[in-house]
């Protein structure tokens, strides 16, 4: 495990907003490992040590084929005028194995992240937050998509998306009606 381009960012940011102070510095928290004991928090930064690789792309796969099918007020096809299925996958696999403590991944950080977004601020709002969410919770629940045995990690996933939505819904001031 190691840190990427913007794991230490957003995990001082998550642990300003979401972390009491106290705990800020403690071994058990900040460390890209994830702790064995599962009745012990595991935070974003460290899901990489449990889901490697594969699964997380095998997750993002998963989550962008229903994206890419999806017809329903042409959310699909505003993905697909972004950039190949491929495309999406890889930038998205690459962000969360970065930010997960997978190492440098995604090269730009938080202005690769801004730009890509900004490119898409015409779904950067409420409507598309919950359609991203709608398809975000479906791939959570498919069985297919192996998880691990580990049950904190989809509520850790799901911490971890809900944590960006809200820095988004902020930032391209829109009301989340759909959390995950």
């Amino acid at each position: 495990m190691s840190y990427g381009f913007i794991t230490r960012t957003l995990q001082k940011e998550f642990l300003k907003a979401k972390v009491p102070v106290e705990k800020h510095k403690d071994p058990e928290v900040i460390t890209l490992n994830g702790n064995e004991n599962q009745s012990e928090t595991l935070y974003f930064w460290q899901l990489h040590s449990i889901l490697g690789t594969d699964r997380i792309q095998a997750l993002i796969t998963n989550f962008y084929q229903r994206v890419f099918n999806d017809r329903i007020a042409g959310f699909g096809e505003i993905f697909q005028s972004l950039g190949s299925m491929e495309h999406h996958i890889q930038g998205q696999t690459s962000f969360w194995q970065d930010a997960m403590g997978g190492g440098k991944r995604y090269a730009g950080g938080e202005f690769r992240l801004k730009r890509h977004h900004d490119l898409a601020k015409h779904i950067m709002n409420t409507r598309g937050a919950a359609r991203w969410s709608h398809h975000m919770r479906d791939t959570l629940s498919d069985l297919s998509v192996d998880l691990t045995s580990d049950k904190r990690v989809r509520k850790c996933i799901i911490t971890f998306i809900n944590f960006f939505m809200e820095k988004y819904a902020e930032e391209y001031d829109f009301k989340i009606v759909s959390r995950l």
